[in-house]
């Protein structure tokens, strides 16, 4: 046992303030209770030693309880993650409440418009959707109409899976991305469904092509604007 006046610090882990089994976050309190103590020859040793053996376990807790941290934050990193991905996912038909009186009007619309393909299927299916009433003209190539109806709540993109695109209902806007099914490699293409087996935009597709998105018309909020 020591004796006379000594100064340092001893260490005691205590306070535990969670329970890590319950909360699965490692939160500890590190208290020091002070004493005084000269140091000579005979207790030197023995403080260097508790000394060493106090920083290592301090160091080894503190390692512990940022692992878990950081394990925890990523674990919950991927729950977001995949919650957002599973709410942008796309609906069938049914289930994304179709608005026929939205979709023939739009139909009619573009199908009263159409002067023949003329490269400005975009400008044609744009104007149409603004003539309708479902969203204002907005610029952008045909490929980028994807964008400008996923921000528009007049419509929602459908699953196409196992879908013939040539049985959609009227007013539903197909988008095509560059390249794909045989249309521009810089543009891309957009038309609207008839709900005949035809689709319009500048002109008349009378077969229309697999591998676009689909956007049906759900609402007919005449006061949207983009």
């Amino acid at each position: 046992m020591y004796r006379g006046k000594l100064r340092g610090y001893i260490v005691s882990l205590v306070n535990f303030n969670t329970s890590y089994m319950s909360s699965g976050l490692f939160n500890q309190s590190l208290y020091t209770t002070s004493f005084n103590f000269t140091p000579n020859s005979q207790t030197s040793l023995a403080s260097y030693n508790f000394t060493n053996f106090t920083n290592k376990l301090l160091n080894s807790l503190n390692n512990i309880n940022l692992n878990y941290r950081t394990e925890a934050k990523s674990g919950v990193n991927k729950t977001l993650s995949t919650s957002s991905a599973n709410s942008n996912k796309s609906e069938t038909l049914e289930k994304a409440d179709y608005n026929a009186k939205a979709g023939k009007r739009l139909a009619d619309i573009a199908a009263k418009n159409t002067v023949g393909f003329t490269k400005q299927c975009a400008t044609y299916v744009k104007r149409a959707i603004d003539n309708a009433g479902l969203g204002k003209y907005e610029y952008g190539d045909a490929y980028e109409c994807a964008n400008i109806l996923k921000r528009n709540p007049n419509f929602k993109e459908i699953s196409t899976a196992g879908l013939d695109l040539s049985t959609l209902p009227a007013g539903c806007v197909l988008v095509y991305d560059k390249g794909v099914s045989g249309y521009s490699s810089k543009y891309g293409h957009v038309e609207i469904t008839l709900g005949n087996g035809q689709a319009a935009s500048d002109g008349v597709t009378n077969n229309i092509r697999q591998g676009a998105r689909v956007f049906a018309p759900v609402s007919d909020n005449r006061s949207y604007i983009a």
